[in-house]
């Protein structure tokens, strides 16, 4: 007979249930998930909202500051059809510029791209926030005739006097809307990756760190700016098909910045041809220049060519050689269009057309990088160039294939003091000149050019790169 069994006492330990492992992963990754992921969104937005408004206020400001250089040597000598002028080519260079105005000391407008208002008082507008100031600029944030803008304001000077102001008011239109898409897109996978991530935390099991080490490196790999590749996915469950989701995320973010980059380059596009209106007043107020730095920019793309240089490079080429002479946007007239030969003091005028464009090219980040070729296009090889008197290798070799373009059409182009030169009559003088003011190897490369496929005029040509 089986003894009974005592029942137990109230005496017997009890052992408390504590959550699974499983429910404590789901517990701890949940929050992190949500915070990484709006982390990244929250910081990739930031960042690339900041990115489009300071291309926007670089660009603003640099177009401010080349309306009032151009602006100054026309209200020094009362030209007010060139003020005019130099306002509505302006306006018309960026469908984003909302008005341009040239106003004197006084207030009263001279130049405008709205014949109506010439004239009239320039009425102040409603600043909203205050963006700074950058030297002779001060940038607003500012609400004027029921439209917010951002307004660009640079004082005229002439001999440390101002001599009046220029004002230039941007849209934001393009700024919110291309703000506006990003957040959406980025707001849209965001709320996608953090449903999937839920979902996917509930069939975590022991093997998450290894996954989790992979979408934190990801993550660092993405806000530095690095190389991202998708993250290995070995499984078909839910985490799965989170890191899936993630690799979908940092594509369309990916996407997102290349099209960012795109909205830059057309920010550039537009600024490039504001420039290049620039640089084509200036050859219109001579004459016998028209289409120079188009001939010397098709040249000087010729001879990179038959060096053997890429697309890229010659791209950088030619608008390095379009924007050669854009110094002389601060010349006076009456050493520009000078029909004798220029005195001593007039050649020390000229030649300070490089480094002004060098100095104007410097004012945007994008064109910063042609500024030492501009400055140098006058240097010799020999050394008794100007503005520094660099030689030989010094020189960057794109200021030297733009130097014997630009100096193959000026004596190709008839001038009132001399006739113009016929190809051999050039060839010979750059040969003679090998070695002295020219690279020997480029002289003769670009000699064979000439000898090959004398350039003939090309009014078709378009450029490679605006």
């Amino acid at each position: 007979m089986e003894e009974p069994i005592d029942p137990p006492t109230s005496t017997t330990p009890r052992v408390r249930r504590s959550p699974g492992i499983r429910l404590k992963l789901v517990g701890f990754l949940i929050p992190l998930i949500v915070l990484l992921v709006l982390g990244m969104a929250l910081a990739v937005v930031t960042v690339t909202n900041r990115s489009v408004r300071n291309d926007l206020i670089q660009r603003g400001v640099a177009t401010s500051r080349i309306v009032a250089l151009s602006a100054r040597w026309s209200l020094l000598s009362d030209d007010n059809a060139a003020v005019y002028n130099l306002a509505v080519e302006t306006h018309r260079s960026s469908p984003d510029i909302e008005y341009v105005a040239v106003i004197d000391p006084g207030g009263r407008i001279l130049g405008h791209n709205d014949p109506r208002e010439l004239g009239k008082r320039f009425a102040p507008s409603f600043r909203i926030v205050q963006l700074g100031g950058f030297v002779e600029t001060q940038a607003d944030d500012v609400r004027r005739n029921g439209t917010e803008m951002l307004e660009f304001a640079t004082a005229i000077l002439h001999r440390g006097q101002r001599i009046g102001n220029v004002s230039v008011g941007f849209s934001k239109k393009t700024l919110v809307d291309a703000q506006r898409k990003v957040r959406r897109s980025i707001a849209a996978v965001a709320l996608g990756v953090l449903a999937l991530a839920m979902l996917g935390a509930l069939a975590l099991s022991s093997f998450i760190t290894t996954p989790i080490k992979r979408l934190m490196s990801a993550i660092k790999v993405i806000s530095t700016g690095k190389t991202f590749h998708r993250i290995p996915v070995a499984s078909g469950d839910e985490f799965g098909e989170l890191l899936r989701s993630f690799n979908r995320m940092a594509e369309t973010i990916l996407t997102q910045q290349s099209a960012l980059k795109e909205y830059a380059d057309r920010l550039e596009d537009a600024y490039l041809g504001m420039v290049r209106v620039v640089a084509a007043s200036i050859e219109a107020r001579d004459p016998y220049t028209i289409g120079h730095s188009t001939r010397v920019a098709m040249m000087a793309c010729a001879l990179g060519r038959q060096l053997g240089m890429g697309e890229e490079e010659l791209g950088h080429l030619e608008k390095a050689a379009l924007f050669h002479d854009v110094g002389k946007i601060g010349m006076p007239d009456d050493v520009l269009l000078k029909e004798e030969r220029l005195s001593h003091g007039e050649l020390d005028v000229m030649r300070r057309h490089p480094g002004e464009g060098a100095e104007i090219l410097r004012m945007a980040p994008f064109l910063d990088r042609y500024a030492a070729i501009v400055e140098a296009h006058h240097e010799w090889y020999d050394g008794t160039g100007y503005p520094e008197g660099r030689k030989d290798g010094e020189i960057p070799v794109h200021a030297q294939m733009i130097a014997l373009a630009d100096a193959y059409d000026a004596m190709t182009t008839t001038r009132p003091y001399r006739q113009a030169l016929t190809n051999v009559g050039a060839i010979e003088s750059i040969l003679e000149y090998s070695g002295t003011q020219f690279s020997p190897e480029l002289t003769d490369a670009f000699v064979k050019l000439l000898r090959e496929s004398p350039p003939m005029p090309d009014p078709d040509w378009k450029g490679m790169a605006l």
